[in-house]
């Protein structure tokens, strides 16, 4: 893992995308994701804000993400935190910007859903382009693709499955049966369409970073010289 500024900017857009999918999600009336199903049932029902919700629960998914891909144990682990705090944080201050449209028709809905599907694919293809430390729920998901023997879309796909049980259990004992346990179109179409979207922009995607990293670093040689 070897640290760039261009990495580091093109990790933190990623990171932010991460927190804008959450917040269109959140702001429709389509119900969520299902992972944002289960964190919105803990949300509501604890409650607790986002910013320290999601590290409690990288806390928890990242030693079972290291522990399935049985990789060494180091202080690396310890960057999800901080990671989770800052998507967290992006959540927080978007929902206070990012207008609502829950109460509008279901073509502004869909398109909010249409935007974050596309948004999260993006984000999560710079991350993992970096090769920097994951998010606690994604390296569970790509440890899911790891002992599977598939693609990382696949290890998602199965880890949002795993998270539509929980977000079940968790809306029953917080009693969220009023409100379906947060739980929507948008949990079946995420589950489905995530997968194959994140396959989809990863070639491109890769090549384009690649070729302008190349082409950056080309410049700065001719410059020197």
């Amino acid at each position: 893992m070897k640290f760039t500024w261009y990495k580091t900017v093109v990790y933190i857009i990623g990171l932010g995308l991460l927190g804008l999918c959450v917040s269109l999600i959140q702001l429709t009336n389509l119900g969520m994701s299902s992972w944002d199903a289960m964190y919105r049932n803990l949300y509501v029902g604890i409650p607790l804000e986002y910013k320290y919700l999601n590290p409690i629960i990288a806390l928890i998914l990242i030693p079972i993400g290291y522990g399935i891909q049985k990789k060494r144990w180091s202080l690396w682990m310890l960057f999800p935190l901080v990671i989770s705090f800052f998507i967290g944080f992006v959540i927080d201050t978007l929902l206070l910007i990012i207008p609502s449209v829950a109460h509008l028709s279901l073509f502004w809905n869909l398109s909010y859903l249409s935007l974050s599907l596309i948004v999260c694919a993006i984000g999560l293809n710079f991350i993992v382009y970096c090769k920097y430390p994951l998010p606690a729920l994604d390296e569970l998901c790509y440890g899911i693709g790891v002992i599977t023997k598939k693609t990382y879309g696949f290890g998602k796909l199965i880890g949002e499955l795993i998270a539509l049980l929980l977000a079940v259990l968790l809306g029953l004992y917080f009693q969220h049966q009023a409100v379906w346990f947060f739980i929507g179109p948008t949990t079946i179409i995420f589950s489905i369409a995530i997968g194959p979207l994140i396959q989809l922009f990863e070639k491109p995607l890769q090549k384009g970073l690649h070729h302008y990293e190349y082409h950056r670093r080309v410049r700065r040689r001719t410059e020197k010289v």
